[in-house]
């Protein structure tokens, strides 16, 4: 099979993996296999065909990728969804959490176990707490500060 060949069947592949990402990672290869297969046409050395291969895939890489990550909002910091928005929020014991026992908890309308964040905490049920960390589906808890309300709703951008 003749170089050009080859390298017609490396840009064809890349170039058919990157239409199934978003990653703008293999089309690169993919431009680069294509511009060495013109060059092997032309009659290139091989040795000059790699290293033309390598050299054209690294600088589109470090020339044009983060544009295109920018571009395509992938560098966007993550809205965070879930149990990423737990900690914060004040609840409400609704089945008293003893020393070593997981109680339960009702935060923003639904119901949680829960366990004291420092052992050998005991809080009643009707206490106030505040949720520091959620482990598993666990709300690590502790009592909510005097006069500590809800967290703000995160602001839309």
């Amino acid at each position: 099979m003749p170089d050009w060949a080859i390298w017609i069947v490396i840009a064809v592949v890349a170039l058919a993996v990157e239409a199934t990402t978003t990653a703008f990672f293999t089309v690169y290869f993919g431009i680069a296999a294509a511009v060495v297969a013109i060059l092997a046409v032309a009659g290139v050395p091989v040795a000059a065909q790699i290293l033309a291969f390598g050299g054209i895939s690294l600088a589109g890489l470090a020339l044009t990728r983060p544009w295109l990550l920018r571009v395509a909002g992938d560098n966007d910091p993550a809205v965070p969804t879930g149990v990423e928005t737990m900690p914060g929020r004040i609840g409400v014991v609704t089945s008293a959490i003893g020393e070593l026992d997981s109680g339960l908890v009702k935060i923003q309308g639904e119901t949680w176990t829960a366990r004291s964040y420092f052992d050998h905490e005991r809080i009643p049920e009707g206490s106030r707490v505040e949720v520091v960390e959620i482990r598993g589906v666990t709300a690590l808890v502790i009592p909510a500060p005097q006069g500590r309300e809800e967290l703000p709703a995160p602001e839309e951008s």
